[in-house]
């Protein structure tokens, strides 16, 4: 398997730092147990994975029980049970102030291609985990964070399952994680205008035009002075 990060292809491969570990127990979505010896015996490790939150699914640490911690749990064990190998990357970092190892993690997949996978951004991509910037380590963190974005953008698991609002815009989640109650999906304040009621749905004055270009029947709401432009109105205040 090749380890080095400077191949001219995209695919992932093992940083060359990168540890093998065994897999030994999962704890929740973004921690688990291993084994550095790779023998016989167990003497294991606590890991958390650097630069992700997955929700809680205790009440250890003064934490309460979240939606989807289970679902990400479930899924975090599902992948490490199922990879031909798992590799640990540290940063800046390497113990957090409860003694787990900080670590990205990378393993290669049990399928035919054994494909080497980037576990923190997966877990982040399918919805199961939110991006978390943990100073001083960020080596990888403006990918974790574009991860986020994809996820929201596409309503992947708690963004879905866990968000009142289901936004499916990652600049209306200004913190960051699925929200308790509906946000206002306006840019602007708006009137009782049926223009104005439905433009305030679109991010940009091209989203209504393809939107108008596909429904010509919404053009009586959408371009009411019927110039074949939509949301002209509104873009323009």
């Amino acid at each position: 398997m090749t380890r080095a990060e400077d191949q001219d292809d995209e695919e992932d491969t093992i940083p060359r730092d990168a540890v093998q570990v065994e897999f030994v127990d999962v704890i929740d979505g973004d921690t688990f147990d291993v084994d550095y010896d790779l023998g016989p015996g167990k003497d294991p490790d606590r890991i958390r994975m650097i630069g992700i939150d997955t929700p809680e699914t205790s009440y250890s640490y003064g934490n309460e029980p979240e939606c989807y911690g289970e679902e990400a749990t479930n899924r975090l064990e599902s992948i490490l049970l199922s990879a031909d190998e798992i590799w640990v990357e540290r940063d800046v970092d390497p113990v957090d102030p409860n003694d787990r190892l900080l670590r990205y993690v990378w393993y290669v997949s049990g399928t035919d291609d054994h494909q080497v996978i980037f576990l923190n951004e997966q877990m982040v991509e399918e919805g199961f985990a939110v991006a978390r910037t943990y100073e001083p380590n960020t080596h990888h963190q403006d990918r974790l964070d574009e991860a986020e974005k994809r996820a929201i953008q596409e309503g992947r698991g708690m963004w879905t399952a866990c968000d009142a609002s289901v936004s499916l815009d990652p600049e209306l989640e200004d913190d960051d994680i699925p929200d308790k109650a509906p946000i206002d999906r306006t840019k602007t304040p708006i009137s009782d205008s049926d223009e104005e009621l439905v433009c305030s749905f679109f991010n940009t004055r091209d989203e209504a035009q393809d939107f108008l270009n596909l429904y010509p029947e919404m053009a009586e709401d959408l371009d009411p002075d019927g110039n074949g432009k939509a949301c002209e109105a509104y873009f323009d205040n």
